[in-house]
């Protein structure tokens, strides 16, 4: 199976939504790609807009990408990808922050042009892989991300419905009904994007036999239950492949297990930049939570190295895919 690490390059503490916006984590990101690079893994870097515009951000990008040990790709922000519109939601730095497939389509199709162009100017060539901000995706967007000449996104989370997160308006994208088997996207035109999901998947067995009781496991009536006794036992479902505070090594390895055994092309890790830096967010908020981060990332690629893991970067891994004739073909 192959396998890409991503990472969601954006600024500190965007949970914070202040309106400030600092880009201090780009100076605890070595670590990062000194712990890739000694596995083998060359990392994508999915790139915010004022991840662009900082210099030490793209003196280092601009280098490991010139030696082939990363890539660099697009991550839409919609509150700091210009243009902004004098709205509710749509003002920069704006503490809504909206989900990308909320925006208006001649905005959304703007800041995507925006983005491309800053990183295009920023490091001399065109982005080819990208994720919506807040994973907020559907089709409009991947139809603007086509005619800008992309060829992967990898920003829908399957068995996940983001209806109940507030955006702007309302809530996010339904992607309950995806899976991680990567699909091209309908009306993208030819060759299409390729949406390679992230990896997200259920992990118990016994809810692959009886899919009721994974809903029920699910519903409200169960919840305090399962907070106050179940949770000491089990894993909250779906897991993703990405370095949660609660999870250890061997919780990624369960997950990378489970996608094998669903017949996964590619598994896709997901985290934020800003996690390597402590109290760059909530999840990593002291030097010994970032410790542990690195703990955890340096057992689980051991363990996938061993276990004969490709590694490739987002981009890679689409080619690939794309040259399948039988490749389902989507809508969102």
């Amino acid at each position: 199976m192959k396998f890409v690490a991503s990472l969601d390059v954006e600024g500190d503490n965007e949970w914070d939504r202040r309106g400030s916006v600092s880009t201090r984590n780009v100076e605890s990101w070595p670590p990062f790609q000194e712990l890739c690079e000694r596995h083998g893994i060359a990392p994508t870097y999915l790139l915010s807009s004022e991840i662009v515009a900082d210099d030490r951000a793209r003196e280092l990008l601009a280098g490991w990408r010139s030696r082939g040990v990363a890539e660099v790709g697009a991550h839409l922000h919609p509150w700091s990808t210009h243009p902004f519109a004098d709205v509710p939601g749509l003002r920069a730095n704006d503490p809504l922050h909206p989900f990308p497939c909320e925006l208006p389509d001649d905005l959304l199709r703007e800041k995507v042009a925006t983005l491309t162009a800053q990183i295009r100017d920023a490091f001399g060539f065109s982005p080819t892989a990208f994720r919506a901000g807040r994973y907020g995706f559907d089709g409009r967007l991947a139809k603007c991300l086509a005619d800008e000449g992309f060829v992967v996104d990898s920003s829908v989370t399957p068995g996940r419905d983001w209806a109940d997160t507030p955006g702007m308006r309302g809530g996010g994208p339904d992607f309950s009904r995806f899976s991680v088997h990567p699909f091209r996207i309908a009306g993208t035109g030819e060759p299409g994007l390729v949406e390679i999901p992230l990896t997200v998947l259920q992990t118990y067995r016994i809810f692959d036999r009886f899919p009721a009781l994974l809903r029920a496991y699910r519903s409200l009536p169960v919840r305090a239950v399962r907070k106050l006794v179940l949770d000491r036992h089990l894993r909250k479902q779906p897991m993703w492949l990405n370095p949660h505070p609660d999870y250890r090594a061997r919780d990624l390895a369960l997950v990378w297990r489970r996608a094998e055994e669903a017949g996964a092309e590619v598994a896709v890790m997901n985290f934020h930049s800003s996690e390597l830096m402590p109290g760059g967010s909530p999840f990593r908020p002291t030097p010994a939570a970032v410790r542990d981060l690195y703990e955890v990332l340096d057992g689980f690629f051991g363990f996938i190295r061993r276990s004969g893991a490709q590694f490739v970067g987002l981009t890679e891994a689409a080619r690939s895919i794309a040259e399948r004739p039988d490749l389902e073909v989507r809508a969102l």
